[in-house]
C-alpha cells in the first residue's frame, strides 16, 4: 500500500531494487513530485531503515504548528488601546486613517500600524508653564501658570496629522507663552499682583484658547499661580508697600483713638443713662410696692369688714336657732308633759276602773260566798280545809233525815240552784282568777 508522497513502508524495508535502480526511466513514464523524490533519496541514503511512526506523527505535528502560528497571529493582531486614549488606525497600503475608541481591536500589525493619542484632560505646569511677560509700566515679571487641556477627539481625524509628537511642550506652552505676552502689556503690574490677575488669565486663555482649536487642542481653564517680579522692583514696592502701611498704621491709629474717646463719651452716657433708668426704676419699684401695700390693706380691711359681717350673721344664726331650740324644746316638754297627764289620768281612770271592777266582784263573790255560807254552813270548815292544803280532800255529808234532805233538794231545785258541790267548785275557780288578777 502507498499513500501520494508517501512509499510502502513494507519495499522500503526490503531495499533497493537493483534492476530499477540500473533501468533508466522511461520517457513515458508519470514524473515524480519533488517531494517524493527528496523522500526516496532520504530512504537511500538511511541505513538501516527506522520504524518510527512518520505518517502519524508528522499530522499531529503539523496541526499543532498551525495552531500555534495562528493564535500568535491572533494575539499580534489584538492591538489594546488604554483608558482615557483613543487609537489612530493608519493603513500601511492605503493609508487610511481609523479612530479606535479604548478597548482591545483586531487590527493585524502587517496591515496596521496603531498611534495611542490620550484625550482625557492633562495639566501644563512646570518650567513649561513659566514664562516672562513685560507689563504696561515696562516691569518684566515672570509668570507661572497651570493650564488644562486635551486633545479634541471629534477633530482628531482631521488634525492627527498636524500634532505634534509633544503637544504640550511644542504647541500648547508656547501658544499660552504668546498669548500672556500679548494681553499682560494692557495691565500694570500693581494691578495684576492686587486684582487684575483673574481678568488677565482670562483675556490670555481666550486668545490661546482659539489658537489651539485651530490645531484640534481644546483649552479648558488657565489659572496663574505664582508671578516672580525683579528684585529691584520689589524692593521699592515693599519699601512703598511700607511706607502705604504705616500711613494707614497712621490713619488706623488716629482712628482708634477717636473711636476710644468717643467710646469713652458712648460709656459715660451709658452710665448716666443707667443711672438714671436705675434710679426710675427703683422709684418704680417703690411706688409699685406702696400701692401694692395700700392695696394690700384695702384688702385686708375689705377681709376684716366681711369676717365681721360673717360673724356677725353666725350670732344672729346661733340665736335665731337657739330660740328655735329653745321654742321646740318648750313644745316638746309641753307635748311630754301634757302626754304624761294623759298617761297618768289614762292610768289613774284604769286603776279606778279596776278598783271599781275588783270591788264590785268582789262585793259580788262576798255576797255569793255569804249567800253560800248562809245555805251551806259547812263551807267554812272546807274553804279553811282548803288553805290549809290542797292535799287535803274534805268530803262534806249531810246530817238531816230522808225527809229533811229531800225537803232541800227540792227547794234548790225551785229556786234553780245547783248542788253543793257545783257551787264550791265555782266559789273556788274564782278565788283562783282572783289570785292570778292580783298577781299581774
Amino acid at each position: 500500500m502507498e499513500l501520494h508522497g508517501f512509499p510502502d513502508t513494507g519495499r522500503a524495508a526490503e531495499g533497493p531494487d537493483p534492476a530499477r535502480r540500473a533501468s533508466p526511466p522511461s520517457t513515458g513514464a508519470r514524473p515524480e513530485s519533488f517531494f517524493r523524490r527528496l523522500l526516496a533519496k532520504l530512504r537511500r541514503r538511511r541505513s538501516p531503515p527506522s520504524g518510527f511512526p512518520f505518517r502519524r506523527t508528522l499530522i499531529p505535528l503539523a496541526i499543532a504548528l498551525a495552531a500555534f502560528v495562528a493564535y500568535q497571529f491572533c494575539e499580534r493582531s489584538l492591538r489594546p488601546v488604554p483608558p482615557g486614549s483613543v487609537g489612530v488606525a493608519v493603513n500601511r497600503f492605503t493609508g487610511g486613517l481609523e479612530v479606535l475608541p479604548p478597548g482591545t481591536h483586531f487590527r493585524p500589525r502587517a496591515l496596521y500600524q496603531i498611534h495611542s493619542v490620550r484625550i482625557s484632560d492633562r495639566l501644563l505646569s512646570g518650567p513649561e508653564g513659566s514664562f516672562n511677560v513685560s507689563t504696561k509700566d515696562g516691569v518684566v515679571a515672570q509668570v507661572a501658570i497651570q493650564a488644562r487641556w486635551s486633545v479634541d477627539r471629534a477633530r482628531l481625524h482631521s488634525k492627527w496629522a498636524a500634532l505634534p509628537p509633544d503637544p504640550e511642550r511644542e504647541l500648547v506652552a508656547p501658544v499660552l507663552a504668546a498669548a500672556f505676552r500679548s494681553a499682560a502689556p494692557r495691565y500694570e503690574v500693581g494691578r495684576i499682583v492686587s486684582e487684575k490677575r483673574e481678568e488677565l488669565a482670562i483675556v490670555a486663555a481666550r486668545q490661546a484658547r482659539a489658537r489651539l482649536a485651530e490645531s484640534g487642542i481644546l483649552l479648558k481653564e488657565v489659572l496663574i499661580g505664582d508671578l516672580l517680579l525683579p528684585a529691584e522692583y520689589e524692593r521699592g514696592r515693599v519699601a512703598m508697600v511700607d511706607e502705604v502701611q504705616s500711613t494707614e498704621r497712621m490713619d488706623v491709629t488716629l482712628k482708634l483713638k477717636a473711636k476710644e474717646v468717643e467710646r469713652t463719651r458712648l460709656e459715660a452716657e451709658a452710665v448716666k443713662a443707667r443711672q438714671v433708668k436705675e434710679a426710675e426704676a427703683v422709684a418704680a419699684r417703690r411706688l409699685i410696692a406702696a400701692r401694692a401695700e395700700a392695696d394690700a390693706m384695702k384688702f385686708i380691711l375689705e377681709q376684716k369688714e366681711k369676717e365681721i359681717r360673717q360673724r356677725r350673721l353666725e350670732a344672729e344664726a346661733e340665736k335665731e336657732s337657739r330660740v328655735k331650740r329653745a321654742q321646740a324644746e318648750a313644745t316638746v316638754t309641753k307635748i311630754q308633759a301634757a302626754a304624761e297627764a294623759d298617761r297618768r289620768k289614762t292610768i289613774a281612770d284604769a286603776e279606778a276602773y279596776s278598783i271599781r271592777t275588783t270591788s264590785l266582784a268582789q262585793f259580788e263573790n262576798l255576797e255569793r260566798e255569804a249567800e253560800l255560807v248562809s245555805a251551806n254552813p259547812l263551807l267554812i270548815p272546807k274553804t279553811f280545809a282548803d288553805r290549809l292544803s290542797e292535799n287535803v280532800q274534805v268530803i262534806l255529808t249531810p246530817t238531816l233525815g230522808g225527809e229533811a234532805f229531800t225537803d232541800e233538794v227540792v227547794k234548790r231545785a225551785v229556786r234553780g240552784e245547783g248542788p253543793v258541790e257545783s257551787r264550791t267548785r265555782t266559789a273556788s275557780n274564782r278565788r283562783t282568777a282572783k289570785k292570778n288578777t292580783r298577781t299581774n
